[in-house]
């Protein structure tokens, strides 16, 4: 079975890399200098095909790898084992509780006998795991974060490293959130139910760039979508943008499908549970499997059905019924396949640039933001892998 695994994971790396030329032509690049050799390089971010291409990235640069998917479903068992086979030391699988998962994380920062040199986080939390046990990783350097939630951690610790962050630029921004995470996260939920979304009514709860493009996704198929946010910037934004706005509770009331896109805990608490309407979805597409509080849904749970392979249908005490997709996790990563290839070669071009660079030169200690020059290096890039160009030679 390891052996189908492999040979399945290696197709899938190979079909990953024909849909991702910016990554592949760095690669290439990398080879030749290989500026991270001598590097030893902990990383966990969604182990799914996609990110078995950076990781080949950063093999064929030079340094030794560990990896864990830092989630309870996102790991793609055949991308592991194939990555297993080439020499990367791989922590976790499909289907790990959370107590596993928390394990993965530190046994991929206790993977190599002196510890990492960079670590490439996803969510902040290896991070923050060394900064509160940094004696054990007295060789760590440096690190990357890539996502939203994690870089706001981030900021506020106190580092004695520095820290890239692999977030707060545009190409990040759109391709991968709002664009990547938008169809995904759509995909995820037609696969999971086979519903028509047409006349439905969504309620996205969240608009930042990964609820806005949820939302602009749901509407594209005809759903009545419905917005619930955090502060009135974003709720502001997303009324300009044609969607409805409602407080959580009043949008709950209304909702066919209610899926959660913050990266916060506790944003479907037994508030919103009390008045779904019967047969209501439920998802997530944030960052945490805490952004719905299952500990809530199940004190309001008699019998839980699996209706469907990602389709928990919970009968509640009172008669109704709501259905849970995923259980709770990422919806675009369990019940679908994450963001396109595509998108994430753009993301991974970012957050690869970044780290090649940590290898020749390490920053002061803190938080840094990846520069404007290398947002639109990457653009260009893309474009080029695109056959675009935007200058008047394009242009004669």
């Amino acid at each position: 079975m390891t052996e189908e695994l492999v040979r399945a994971g290696r197709g899938a790396l190979r079909f990953a890399r024909s849909q991702m030329p910016v990554l592949d032509g760095i690669q290439r690049e990398a080879e030749r200098t290989r500026p991270l050799a001598g590097h030893r390089i902990s990383g966990c971010v969604h182990l799914t095909k996609e990110t078995g291409v950076l990781v080949e990235l950063l093999v064929a640069a030079g340094a030794e790898v560990a990896w864990t998917g830092g989630d309870e479903v996102s790991t793609q068992d055949e991308v592991a084992e194939a990555l297993r086979a080439a020499g990367v030391r791989v922590f976790g699988r499909r289907g790990m509780t959370t107590a596993e998962v928390e394990q993965g994380i530190d046994d991929v920062l206790k993977a190599f006998p002196a510890g990492p040199t960079i670590v490439l986080d996803n969510g902040s939390r290896m991070i923050e795991r060394v900064v509160r046990d940094r004696s054990a990783f007295p060789e760590l350097v440096a690190a990357t974060e890539k996502t939203t939630e994690g870089s706001r951690r981030v900021r506020e610790l106190d580092l004695d490293f520095p820290v890239v962050s692999v977030n707060d630029i545009v190409t990040k921004w759109e391709v991968d959130n709002t664009y990547g995470t938008g169809q995904s996260t759509i995909d995820g939920i037609l696969r999971a139910t086979g519903a028509l979304l047409a006349g439905k009514r969504f309620v996205v709860a969240g608009f930042g760039h990964v609820g806005r493009g949820v939302a602009i996704r749901a509407a594209g198929l005809g759903a009545r979508v419905i917005v619930t946010c955090r502060s009135n910037e974003t709720a502001v934004r997303a009324r300009l943008a044609g969607f409805e706005v409602l407080s959580p509770v009043k949008a709950a009331a209304q909702a066919d499908f209610l899926c959660t896109a913050t990266g916060y805990p506790d944003v479907v608490t037994g508030e919103q549970l009390d008045v779904l309407p019967s047969g209501a979805v439920l998802c997530n597409t944030g960052h945490s499997v805490t952004e719905i509080n299952l500990t809530d849904l199940a004190a309001r749970t008699a019998e839980v059905e699996q209706v469907r392979p990602h389709v928990a249908r919970h009968h509640l005490r009172d008669g109704r019924y709501v259905d849970l997709l995923a259980g709770g996790g990422l919806v675009n990563l369990a019940a679908g396949e994450g963001n396109p290839s595509e998108v994430m070669d753009v993301t991974f071009a970012n957050q690869a640039l970044a780290t090649l660079g940590l290898g020749a030169e390490v920053p002061a200690p803190g938080v840094h933001e990846v520069t404007a020059e290398q947002d639109e290096d990457v653009a260009r890039r893309k474009l080029a892998a695109m056959g675009i160009r935007i200058d008047e030679e394009a242009a004669a």
